[in-house]
């Protein structure tokens, strides 16, 4: 993919760091404002990598609300149209909501998506794009002014200078601490491997796979690959060697579909593992004169529930709201507000993600808990509808979510109950599914930009307990 050139000495309203998901989205809004933009990228080579892979509905909506469906095209995307939810060999299919039309994801590789988006914003007359590594922001009076980098295979510090600088600079950001005080965690790694022509119970459908055994999901990205992640604790990679291998061949094989056990079994033999670290990081956005932050380099969820491109989706058309109603980028002052505003408001598209993603992250760690999630969904009706919309990322009602979770939690505690023998211990440990229900979600509730309504959930939740 070839790069435009570039002066050294450049002036452009915008400078975006980072070319992924969030920084090509944002070049290709920022494009259609006429904002002439720079756009600095450690390397447009197409990635391979096992996360980004699924864009939830909500995604989709937002994609279509930015006019650019046709990312999706001749990448061999896969229509996603729910989940197949699997207990210890039981499933039940949730599809996802339908009101107008037929809302469905797409599973497709992350690569070839991104380059999508990358050759339109190449082609875009207004917009610069330079293959190179940013090494640091440029301030002057504690404003923002542009950033230092070097050009791939250069040795030469360059600089350029924009009335507005993005980071973007996805998960590993370097820069992330300049624009906010972060609290980042890693809960873990997320190993991933590629099934080909593999079957699974569900056609065009994700699959969480749930048990005595770390979290499996697996869903399509091309129409002849299924993508498999293992979540797997610690504070280190596992180690992909032999042994490894056969610990996975002795662990998993059993807990998948008998039909996608052989595929799974030739991945192993072929041998190609990839890792890649689960971050949870809370937004703690600063707010400092021409620089904005968002996307992964912001904010963060664990990656089970695939929320993430929606996430930044949401980010990237909040923020390009916003900048609409500044016409100079040079009014330090309206540039601020339309930033302060776009901090004020982002979680209103992104808490109910953040929040089940890591909610359920904590839930199907829980014996006790994601049996009576099984359960719960298993009702049908409202139980499974509506949990599935805000996984799908097209209702974002915080209290439909805290209501469902708590719910669940209390189904838990009522059917464990009736099965079985009523005595004092029996009763204490049901009730600690909805402590432990509480306890999970409450520190969500309180990293999503606390306000009024979060302070009457968790007065309500003290009550619960």
């Amino acid at each position: 993919m070839e790069n435009h050139k570039q002066k050294s000495d450049a002036n452009y309203d915008v400078l975006i760091v980072g070319a992924g998901i969030a920084g090509s989205a944002m070049a290709a809004n920022l494009a259609k404002l006429g904002k002439r933009i720079a756009v600095v990228e450690r390397d447009l080579s197409e990635r391979d990598v096992i996360i980004g892979e699924l864009l939830q509905p909500g995604g989709v909506v937002k994609l279509q609300e930015m006019g650019f469906t046709n990312f999706i095209d001749n990448i061999d995307a896969q229509a996603v149209y729910g989940y197949d939810i699997i207990y210890e060999g039981q499933d039940y299919v949730i599809p996802y909501p339908t009101n107008t039309g037929e809302p469905c994801g797409y599973g497709f590789r992350n690569g070839a998506f991104l380059q999508n988006m990358r050759r339109h914003i190449l082609e875009q007359k207004d917009v610069t794009v330079i293959e190179g590594s940013v090494t640091e922001l440029i301030e002057k009076n504690n404003v923002i002014i542009g950033a230092r980098y070097i050009q791939k295979k250069g040795d030469r510090v360059q600089e350029l200078y924009a009335s507005l600088t993005v980071v973007t600079d996805g998960p590993l950001s370097s820069l992330r601490e300049i624009l906010s005080t972060p609290n980042k965690k890693l809960n873990g790694y997320f190993l991933g491997l590629l099934l080909k022509n593999c079957e699974m119970p569900y056609a065009n459908h994700g699959h969480l796979i749930m048990g005595d055994h770390p979290p499996i999901v697996v869903y399509p990205v091309t129409s002849n690959e299924w993508r498999i992640l293992i979540d797997f604790k610690g504070e280190r990679p596992p180690r992909t060697g032999k042994l490894f291998r056969q610990y996975l061949k002795e662990t998993f094989c059993e807990a998948l579909p008998p039909c996608a056990r052989e595929s799974f079994l030739e991945a192993l033999e072929e041998g190609k593992i990839k890792t890649f670290p689960n971050h949870r990081l809370p937004a703690k956005p600063v707010l400092k004169a021409g620089g904005v932050i968002l996307g992964d380099a912001l904010n963060m969820r664990h990656p089970l529930t695939g929320g993430g491109m929606t996430a930044a989706f949401n980010d990237v058309l909040r923020l390009i709201d916003n900048l609409k109603n500044v016409a100079d980028f040079t009014n330090k002052r309206k540039l601020g507000k339309a930033i302060e505003k776009f901090y004020n408001t982002r979680h209103l598209g992104t808490q109910t993600t953040n929040i089940l993603a890591d909610g359920l992250y904590g839930v199907v760690y829980n014996p006790d808990l994601r049996k009576a999630f099984f359960e719960y969904i298993s009702r049908g009706d409202k139980y499974a509808e509506e949990t599935c919309s805000i996984l799908a990322g097209l209702n974002k009602d915080k209290s439909l979510l805290l209501n469902h979770f708590i719910g669940m939690a209390r189904y838990g505690t009522q059917q464990r109950i009736a099965k079985a023998e009523v005595s004092t211990e029996n009763v204490t440990q049901s009730f600690t599914m909805v402590k432990d229900a509480v306890g999970i979600i409450t520190p969500l509730l309180l990293t999503e930009k606390p306000d009024t309504g979060n302070k009457l959930m968790l007065e309500a939740l003290n009550r619960i307990v």
